[in-house]
């Protein structure tokens, strides 16, 4: 069976579980997820924050159904806090992948500082294998050598290779609120970050599932990408925001959280809007 083709290359306005369970087994190449971390944030004043053990139920039936979901050479990645993620790897996906990897996503500033505690800095991605034969792609996201004159490095760079597989810890700064990224969207993701995780594992035309469309960020990556993609969003103006920007290439003025019209000299006035 393959995917309904009204669902693929639009964003289903619903919750994500309605729209998997319209999906055959074995369907998709990639899962990206990025969901609330149940930590209070509020979307469009709505808050989806529930108690902790209801949190990772619903977690775990969302990697469930994923994994159903995924092909056996696709990848599933979700990206939470590491709490969140410990759960989720150690009570379901430990036993029902063939592996797990847990990466980490480093960024130099965040707010909540606390006076009895270091502050966080860096979440949790974890990479779920259905099988050993799963898709990646070094060449995709090689970094470049850091020694480029080793002997051995040359001979390496004159049979073709592009650099060296990424390491396990992602540098990536957060979407700041003065980012041209940024949208009236509570929580994004770097574009960057989601490129790289899109390019490590699929290739042109391959199917993207997109939990979560959110502001549309990733979307926009697999559209340039030339990657088809299923989405859900569950909120009527998240969706529009993602519809227009898919529609337009861009992001309207509307729907941003800083207006282009607004100078970088009247934003340094505002020292509160640099903060995520």
């Amino acid at each position: 069976m393959t995917i309904p083709e009204h669902l693929i290359d639009t964003v289903y306005l619903g919750d994500v579980f309605d729209l998997m369970r319209q999906l055959p087994d074995g369907s998709v190449d990639m899962v990206f997820s990025d969901p609330d971390y149940n930590v209070g944030v509020r979307y469009n004043g709505k808050s989806y924050t529930r108690s902790f053990e209801e949190y990772i139920e619903w977690y775990i039936e969302l990697a469930r159904e994923s994994l159903r979901v995924l092909k056996d050479d696709g990848n599933m990645f979700f990206i939470n806090y590491p709490k969140q993620n410990a759960y989720l790897r150690v009570r379901f996906l430990d036993e029902a992948c063939y592996d797990v990897q847990d990466y980490v996503w480093v960024y130099n500033t965040n707010v909540g500082h606390s006076p009895k505690r270091f502050t966080t800095a860096h979440r949790s991605i974890l990479h779920g294998r259905k099988t050993a034969h799963n898709k990646f792609f070094k060449e995709q996201v090689a970094q470049p050598y850091q020694n480029p004159t080793d002997k051995r490095i040359r001979q390496r760079m004159a049979q073709g290779q592009k650099g060296r597989m990424p390491y396990s810890w992602f540098y990536f700064d957060l979407v700041k609120n003065v980012s041209r990224e940024k949208t009236v969207h509570a929580c994004q993701i770097p574009q960057k970050l989601s490129e790289m995780l899109i390019l490590s594992c699929t290739q042109p035309g391959d199917v993207v599932l997109v939990h979560f469309g959110g502001s549309g960020a990733e979307l926009e990556v697999c559209k340039r990408l030339n990657r088809r993609f299923l989405a859900a969003e569950i909120d009527p103006t998240y969706h529009a925001i993602i519809m227009s920007r898919l529609h337009t290439g861009q992001i309207r003025d509307e729907y941003r959280l800083i207006k282009r019209t607004v100078s970088r000299d009247a934003l340094a006035l505002q020292p509160a809007l640099w903060s995520e």
